[in-house]
Formats: C-alpha cells, sequence, structure tokens
C-alpha cells in the first residue's frame, strides 16, 4: 500500500479511537508486519501484540537477531523489501542509514514525537543529511552496582572497581562501547573520543580485578546472588528486578558520569507495508503499550524505561521504581550516550577490547 495523505490520517485515526472501536474497524486486516527485534524484548510480548493485533486486523511475525551487527547482516542479505520495522541501537541507526538499510522517519507521523526526552529526539546520531532515521523507544542507564551487605558505605565514583582491594570481586559487562565509555569517565576522558592510550592502560587494570565478564543478565544473576561477585557495572532494569524481588543491591549513578543507552524503532527501506508500520511504531511508543508491557510483562520479557515522558509518567510508582526510572531520568551528572560513535572509531574500540581481554 503506497503512503498517502488519506492513509496516513486514516492509520493515525485509528490509533485514536477506543479499543473496541478499533477492533471493531481493523484498516489493515490480512496484512502480516515483520518485525526484527530481539527475543522476550517488548515486541514479541503476547498480551501487547493481541492488543495491536486487534487494532489493526494485522499478523505480527517476529524475526530475531543476536546482535546489532547481525541485524544488519540480516537486511543487507534478503531483509530490505521483506523486514518492515527493525529495533536498532541508537549506535547502529547510522550505519544502517549510510548503508540505505532503512527509510526515512517523517516526524509528523509519529503520535509521540513531541513526548520523547530531548536529549534523545534531537540527539544528532538519528539523522543524516537533515532526515531521522529512527523513533528512540526505551533507554537504560550501564551503571555502578554493589552488594551493600559486603561494601558497607556506597562509592560515589566508578573507582571502586579498580581498587586493589577489590581484586576478583567484578562482573563487567562485556562490551567494547561500554568498556571504553567507563573507562574514560573513571579517567575523566571525553566518553565520544577518549585517548586510547590512556582507556588502554586503565582497561589491563581494571581487569586484574574482573572475576566474570559478563554478557546476560542470567550471568552476572548467577554470580552475583551466589556471592562470586560483589560489584560491577549493571543494566538499570536488571538491578530494580534484583531490589524489587528483595535482593540487597545499591544501585548508583557515579558522580563521574554514567553510561546511558537506547533503543530505537526504524522503519527498513523499502517496508512492503509502510503505513502498518507506522502504526506499529506508534503504537510502541504510546503510554498504553507501555503501561500494559511494563506493569504486566509476560515470561521472561526484559523491561525498560520508556523515552516517552507522558508514559513514563503513566506508570505506577510500582512500576517505574522497578525500572529505576526516577534516578535516571533525574540524574544531573554526566552522561555517556552511547551515540555518535563513527563506524572506524567503534572499530578501534572493539579490537581495544578484545585485545584487552585476550591479554
Amino acid at each position: 500500500m503506497p503512503i498517502t495523505r488519506r492513509s496516513v490520517l486514516a492509520a493515525s485515526a485509528l490509533m485514536a479511537l477506543p479499543s473496541i472501536a478499533r477492533a471493531a474497524a481493523p484498516a489493515f486486516k490480512g496484512q502480516v508486519l515483520t518485525v526484527a527485534s530481539w527475543q522476550n524484548y517488548g515486541a514479541d510480548d503476547a498480551a501487547t501484540l493481541k492488543m495491536f493485533e486487534d487494532m489493526t486486523g494485522a499478523t505480527v511475525k517476529n524475526v530475531y537477531f543476536t546482535s546489532e551487527d547481525d541485524l544488519l547482516q540480516m537486511l543487507r542479505q534478503g531483509g530490505v523489501g521483506k523486514i518492515d520495522v527493525v529495533l536498532p541501537n541508537l549506535e547502529y541507526v547510522m550505519p544502517g542509514a549510510q548503508q540505505s538499510l532503512f527509510q526515512p522517519i517523517d516526524t509528523a507521523k509519529v503520535t509521540s514525537w513531541s513526548a520523547l526526552e530531548p536529549r534523545f529526539a534531537n540527539d544528532p546520531s538519528i539523522r543524516l543529511k537533515g532526515q531521522v532515521y529512527a523513533v528512540p523507544w526505551v533507554q537504560g542507564a550501564t551503571s555502578l552496582a554493589v552488594n551493600p551487605d559486603v561494601v558497607k558505605t556506597a562509592p560515589t565514583s566508578w573507582s571502586v572497581l579498580w581498587d586493589p582491594a577489590n581484586k576478583g570481586k567484578v562482573g563487567f559487562f562485556d562490551d567494547p562501547t561500554t568498556a571504553v565509555m567507563t573507562a574514560a569517565l573513571y579517567l575523566g576522558e571525553d566518553p565520544q573520543n577518549p585517548d586510547l592510550s590512556k582507556i588502554r592502560k586503565a582497561l589491563l587494570d581494571l581487569k586484574k580485578n574482573v572475576k566474570l565478564f559478563w554478557s546476560s543478565g542470567d550471568d552476572w544473576n548467577k554470580a552475583y546472588l551466589s556471592g562470586e561477585i560483589t560489584m560491577g557495572n549493571l543494566w538499570s532494569g536488571l538491578a530494580g528486578t534484583l531490589k524489587t524481588n528483595g535482593h540487597a543491591l545499591d544501585f548508583i549513578l557515579p558522580d563521574d558520569g554514567t553510561v546511558v543507552w537506547g533503543d530505537t524503532w526504524a522503519i527498513v527501506k523499502d517496508t512492503p507495508h509502510p503505513d502498518l508500520a507506522y502504526a506499529w511504531v506508534n503504537f510502541l511508543t504510546s503510554p498504553a503499550y507501555f503501561t500494559q508491557w511494563i506493569t504486566k510483562p509476560g515470561p521472561n520479557q526484559e523491561l525498560a524505561v520508556p523515552v516517552n515522558a507522558d508514559a513514563v509518567k503513566a506508570l505506577p510508582q510500582a512500576a517505574a521504581d522497578k525500572l529505576m526510572a526516577g534516578p535516571l531520568l533525574s540524574y544531573k551528572g554526566k552522561v555517556a550516550l552511547q551515540t555518535g560513535i563513527s563506524p572506524k572509531a567503534l572499530k578501534k574500540w572493539t579490537q581495544l577490547w578484545e585485545d584487552v581481554k585476550a591479554s
């Protein structure tokens, strides 16, 4: 279906109708929207999928990637023209746009655009040659976490992870961007453009204290709950879940800054269903969607803080607390936003991190 003013207005009107009316008047009956995302991360939540399918009459087909590079490769190897919408991290919007894998976003068609947090909506990394290529969706911090039963005084700096007294007690996220940016904050360097010789030395020093390089929440939970590690860097959502479930944990946004990440929705170039793709983006960024997903998530769903400020306000306080939404949104310290890193720089950072781990 070609994008026309009439069809866009029809889709917008559909999103504004009460749920019962929308279910009675599906605009996209028989269409199949193909969505590429992480498994158990919002796009495949059963209850919210039913809401969208009842509203639109469409069916959603989820396909999964296992890394951001895997996502871009999926599109390069035949996904363009077949997959409709994808979920790239902020770091990967620019590479996708430069490789003509994503199509420009008309923000006038995005009903939540004016409610998006400015640091994400205005972020240059979602823009190429004056055009927007992604809609910010969720955010979180990869910040400092310690076991208060062991660390009696909550630290205020990343330096605690480098303290020789904590040798063999640290769990550190196995991600090159997070590693470089965290080391930069510790050193007082520019997290987007640090001196890599200083970063290398700092990460080699940190490695002396690292017991576990973790890559999943399950990795962290097993090591932390068994006492194998007592501190490290951790995703805000996972920290909130642990605290809500009664586990002792201090999640700290250090005085020297914290690393903030964001995930976005992008529409794939030559999407077979452009109007339906916009309907998906509008639904997935709406307060109604976030309230359902965050308060009543399906099994194994990994949650995150909405970029839509209205959606955050709509959440029950307990749900917001579980995500650490309050501390993250009120934080006034230095934010190292995981964005704006050129492919050339990212390649250097990745090689540096692999060298550090292998040394």
